[in-house]
């Protein structure tokens, strides 16, 4: 075990985020994900499909992570609040799988849709139990099925060449590029909960406020949010243009 110790699940919350770990971590992610992709195609070319479906989802998973890694990079891990939320994302399947194509969308945002699809398939097939890898019983009819059942040769070959395309764009975004450092304002936004974000950004009165931003030159959405909300939120009061010299949305 070359002295490496290995936990999951809740146990994962205790270590300490520090750049030496993140760029490890990366590294290592990236490599493991370069090893599935390779024995995944090996299964698929004889003919095992279910596991060369599971194994490329299990690339792309990995490249996620060394993607999420590469992200907190450029954030203040110090932070108690950020530091948790990146180990939770590193935990999150559909947040992994999510991390993974960003690269690819960045690149080549015109396969958005299809690539939402694909991830939306995946994060499915997971929360049933990983059919392409273990046998189960269906709850309404009580039917079993069975991964060489569940997991057809078109779905397999699909799930690999996905796998490799996603590890061509996330690759080298990872290794060879610079990552962002992250406001105070954007890591605000990363601790924050999607549902109070969506409260937060629903209303008519943030909208008016943003537009207002974007007049001005700042066009950050997460600095515009943060804003808001402790300029007015936090007081229970509405902008009223006030505060941009008078610009009215």
């Amino acid at each position: 075990m070359n002295g490496a110790v290995f936990v999951s699940g809740k146990k994962m919350s205790g270590y300490t985020l520090t750049s030496t770990l993140l760029k490890g971590y990366r590294k290592a992610a990236v490599d493991n994900a370069r090893e599935l992709q390779y024995e995944a195609a090996l299964l698929l070319a004889n003919n095992h499909f279910s596991r060369a479906y599971f194994l490329a989802t299990a690339s792309i998973e990995e490249i996620g992570k060394a993607v999420q890694a590469f992200d907190a990079l450029g954030r203040n891990v110090r932070d108690t609040e950020i530091s948790t939320r990146v180990r939770l994302n590193f935990q999150d399947y559909s947040k992994k799988l999510a991390a993974a194509v960003f690269p690819w969308m960045l690149r080549d945002p015109k396969n958005r849709e299809s690539v939402a699809l694909f991830i939306e398939t995946l994060v499915e097939a997971k929360n049933a139990s990983e059919p392409s890898l273990f046998v189960g019983i269906e709850p309404q009819g009580m039917d079993i099925h069975t991964p060489f059942a569940v997991v057809r040769r078109e779905m397999a070959e699909e799930c690999v060449r996905m796998a490799r395309t996603i590890f061509s764009y996330a690759a080298p975004h990872v290794l060879d590029g610079h990552y962002k450092v992250r406001t105070k304002a954007e890591d605000d936004f990363f601790v924050m909960k999607p549902s109070s974000v969506l409260n937060m950004s629903s209303g008519a009165d943030f909208w008016q406020y943003y537009i207002a931003c974007m007049k001005s030159g700042d066009a950050a959405f997460e600095a515009a949010l943060m804003d808001y909300t402790k300029k007015y939120l936090a007081k229970n009061e509405k902008y009223k243009g006030a505060d941009l010299g008078g610009l009215e949305a």
